[in-house]
């Protein structure tokens, strides 16, 4: 059964007042995620592993990256067939928030690794289900002539929430210093903001009315039998393995559940192409331009999240400052500021010329010369620290300034999966950022450590540094190659 029509493509103008509130969401987004991975994770990481800190930030993110790929495919499908007297995206936006704050509380009083991990899984499955079906709000809402005007709203609102949360919980570790008490103070800030956020947006959000919702197999039953049940057997079996790699002491099994992992993946992967129906899921991908946008907006977001997780750690061991978490904090406020009026102006400019691609460009190409100045430099001057974030931030603007939009215009079928096509680009968003920090850990530790050899080169000297900023140089400039074979849009 198909779903029936969403009232209409949307066609009224929304007032900048109207749009502002229904992209509150995002202004929590940011006040949730930049505060967590710049200075709470980091801080709690420090207090529970001491030295070890790096190693147990790319455990916990590595162990997260599974919600952040399976959540958002999942909610954003159920939410495409929910029917409810409050919509089919509110009710899943308000049972994750829930969760989260829960998950909030837990990460600020975890003292240990496993309940650290623990809770670190239950923000990310919980954020990812609600941020899933959030993603669906604007393409069923807004006009296709307004999408750059809201990407540009969206992405200024999402800067804005990341300078009151960073900020303020900045201020938290300036007052409570490093310690459990500055912890509490800062997943409490996130939290009301969070909830202050997704009140106004729920109001705000006057989802279209649809009669019926398919079945949660309508048109998908054919195909499921043997290699449904194999894909099932080997993708949990995957799943074990793989959290068994990531948070258990394996010691001499370490290679054998690796190999176990693989295997199971091959045929995971092997058997879903069996399934016509997990292929039709993900159809989008057959769309060229949907696929090259989700590699675009996957490398961009690779090569910030190289960064961003561990300038803590680089305030800490490079410039030696003494609360290396407000400095941290306020060096993604110098980042944020210089990304504001480019996201703004950039996404009006995008609808006015009807380009899109021109504002990755200069997106790619502002990051990846500032990362190399930090890779040839180790920069150790606070001041020129911070006149480089407000540099890197301008890229950073220029490319949210048109990230929706994009997403938008190259969507294959928006009347019936936007929910569900927006939460597999949305994918390209949550999981280089868990991605990026779990591979980049065990780099970043083993060649800051004196003593080893790589490619000729001897570790300690901060080595570690330098390769995590030329990762993120080389993630920009493929960044802007992937943006190059986008078609459909200017």
């Amino acid at each position: 059964m198909a779903v029936q029509p969403i009232s209409a493509v949307p066609t009224a103008r929304l007032s900048f007042g109207r749009l502002a509130a229904i992209n509150a969401f995002w202004f929590g987004g940011g006040a949730h995620w930049q505060p967590i991975y710049i200075s709470l994770i980091p801080v709690g990481a420090t207090l529970i592993a001491g030295p070890n800190a790096d190693l147990l930030i790319g455990r916990v993110t590595a162990a997260g990256g599974i919600f952040a790929l399976l959540t958002p495919i999942l909610v954003g499908w159920l939410s495409d067939r929910t029917v409810s007297r409050w919509g089919r995206r509110r009710p899943w936006m308000v049972a994750g928030t829930v969760l989260n704050i829960i998950g909030l509380g837990l990460l600020a009083l975890s003292a240990s690794q496993l309940t650290f991990v623990l809770a670190y899984l239950v923000v990310q499955l919980s954020n990812n289900a609600a941020g899933a079906a959030y993603t669906g709000v604007i393409p069923d809402v807004v006009r296709a002539e307004d999408r750059g005007r809201a990407s540009g709203l969206l992405g200024t609102m999402n800067q804005l929430g990341t300078v009151v949360g960073v900020g303020l919980v900045g201020v938290t570790f300036k007052v409570y210093g490093d310690t459990r008490a500055g912890l509490l103070a800062g997943y409490g800030v996130v939290a009301i903001i969070l909830v202050i956020t997704l009140l106004i947006t729920v109001v705000a959000v006057k989802e279209p009315r649809i009669a019926k919702s398919p079945s949660l197999l309508a048109g998908e039953g054919r195909g499921w039998g043997l290699a449904a049940i194999i894909c099932a057997a080997a993708f949990l079996v995957g799943l074990i393995a793989l959290f068994a790699i990531l948070l258990a002491p394996l010691g001499s099994l370490l290679w054998p559940v690796v190999a176990v992992f693989i295997a199971s993946g091959v045929v995971t992967v092997l058997a879903a192409r069996r399934l016509p129906a997990l292929m039709a899921f993900f159809a989008a991908f057959r769309s060229n331009d949907f696929f090259w946008t989700f590699a675009t907006r996957a490398l961009v977001t690779l090569g910030i999240f190289s960064i961003l997780p561990f300038m803590e750690l680089y305030f800490r061991d490079v410039v030696r400052t003494k609360d290396a978490g407000a400095a941290s904090a306020f060096w993604l406020l110098a980042v944020i500021a210089g990304a504001i009026v480019p996201s703004m102006v950039g996404g009006m400019l995008s609808d006015r010329t009807g380009r899109r691609k021109l504002f990755v460009y200069i997106s790619s190409a502002m990051q990846a010369v500032v990362v190399s100045v930090l890779l040839f430099g180790l920069v150790r001057s606070l001041t020129v620290l911070y006149v480089l974030g407000i540099l890197y931030g301008i890229g950073y603007g220029a490319y949210y300034a048109v990230d929706w939009a994009l997403a938008c215009d190259v969507l294959p079928n928006r009347e019936e999966a936007a929910g569900r096509d927006m939460a597999l680009w949305h994918v390209s968003f949550t999981l280089p950022q868990v991605l990026a920090p779990a591979i980049l850990a065990g780099f970043l530790h083993f060649l800051n450590e004196p003593g080893h050899q790589l490619l000729g080169l001897s570790s300690g000297h901060d080595l570690g540094f330098r390769f995590i900023f030329g990762s993120a140089a080389l993630w920009f400039i493929l960044g802007t190659v992937m943006v190059s074979r986008i078609r459909g849009v200017r």
